[in-house]
């Protein structure tokens, strides 16, 4: 049975919204390492007492890092600038024993076809780079794969990346894959990685944009994905990255919680 819990909101006050995720009887937090009120030096400055709230949880938090973070910027001082906040997000999430971090698949610029690859060994470069600098500080990395955008959400560029850093995990935000080409991306993406999947995030939309909706409000097929989560015998971390309001995201949870039980139960 996976693990549920909520993303930290960075523009709300950082330790009401651990607070929050509690109250909701989340099983544990993901933290949004960005500003304003995730900022690096805000989480550092509010350490002790996020440590506390922190403890109060049944299961570890996760670290999560702003989408627009440019792995792959051809402008390669941008490039080298953005490694250097990696690798202090990942000395933030260690302060506060994190040690599962993402980032995102992201890509910036006017390059399509077979330029695209000098964008994609870019990204291979800085991931490299990050992952051997997380791992003295005993930290995972994993990378979010992006809604459809420029961004690398086609599933063939995105293996690209995997097969290429060693060890880089998947961080798979199903209805992300959902607007990359509906519920047989979502089986692709699902069948690919299963090896390589740590943590999920979950919420829903109607396939053409990220919408954040609670789940049931799209076109998602839920109970087709929980079913091959399970077939690949996923027991990890679902995160509910609903952007209506907490309560939906609550509500959300237990719908997944329930359809896992209901198919179990058949």
């Amino acid at each position: 049975m996976p693990h549920y819990g909520l993303l930290t909101n960075p523009s709300n006050e950082i330790l009401a919204e651990i607070v929050k995720a509690y109250e909701l009887d989340f099983e544990y937090v993901e933290v949004g390492i960005e500003g304003p009120e995730g900022h690096p030096l805000m989480i550092k400055k509010k350490k002790d007492n996020i440590l506390n709230l922190l403890q109060k949880f049944s299961h570890k938090p996760i670290a999560h890092t702003p989408y627009w973070i440019d792995l792959c910027s051809d402008y390669e001082h941008v490039r080298h600038a953005w490694v250097l906040e990696a690798k202090r997000e990942i000395r933030i999430a260690r302060m506060i024993e994190i040690d599962l971090i993402n980032f995102h698949a992201n890509l910036n610029g006017m390059f399509y076809g077979e330029k695209r690859k000098v964008l994609l060994d870019n990204m291979i470069k800085s991931l490299r780079e990050i992952v051997s600098y997380a791992h003295k500080y005993q930290i995972r990395v994993m990378l979010e794969n992006v809604p459809r955008s420029n961004g690398i959400h086609n599933i063939d560029e995105f293996k690209y990346i995997i097969d290429n850093v060693d060890p880089l995990f998947v961080h798979l935000d199903i209805p992300h894959a959902f607007t990359s080409g509906g519920m047989k991306s979502v089986i692709d993406y699902l069948s690919t990685f299963k090896d390589k999947i740590v943590h999920v995030h979950w919420h829903d939309n109607h396939g053409t944009g990220d919408e954040h909706l609670p789940v049931g409000s799209g076109l998602i097929d839920h109970q087709k994905a929980l079913k091959v989560l399970k077939n690949i015998n996923y027991d990890r971390t679902i995160t509910l990255e609903v952007f209506t309001n907490s309560n939906d995201a609550r509500s959300s949870a237990n719908k997944l919680k329930t359809m896992w039980s209901e198919d179990l139960q058949q």
